[in-house]
């Protein structure tokens, strides 16, 4: 199997994003667990940028990630999330990575997708 070149999202995420809607075809799926090269009817393992991606496109919500700056001294990662619907912004804990920060941020929007759509069932 070839290996990833991106952050692959979680299993939990996975599932998460599949409730969701996510559909795209994706590099990799997850079969019991493990990740594996994609084949139809598993669950999807997009990376982190993928993910990004499609919360843009789809759910029009911007994940963006930052780098705290002060004095010249650079920090820790954070991302704002952007609800481009309502204008809402929130935004992570400072992450040591880049990477870290963005998956952050993609919980958040997950979460706060995932609230919205049970109010909207209820």
């Amino acid at each position: 199997m070839m290996s990833p070149v991106l952050p692959i999202v979680s299993v939990s995420m996975a599932e998460s994003l599949k409730k969701l809607g996510f559909s795209d075809v994706t590099l990799f799926c997850y079969n019991d667990g493990n990740l594996t090269e994609y084949q139809e009817n598993l669950l999807l393992a997009p990376s982190l940028q993928e993910v990004q991606a499609w919360i843009g496109r789809r759910k029009r919500m911007d994940v963006l990630v930052y780098r705290e700056v002060f004095f010249n001294e650079v920090g820790k990662f954070y991302a704002v999330i952007i609800n481009r619907k309502d204008g809402t912004m929130r935004e992570t804990a400072k992450c040591p990575t880049y990477n870290q920060a963005l998956e952050a941020g993609l919980k958040v929007a997950i979460n706060f997708l995932r609230k919205k759509k049970r109010r909207r069932k209820v």
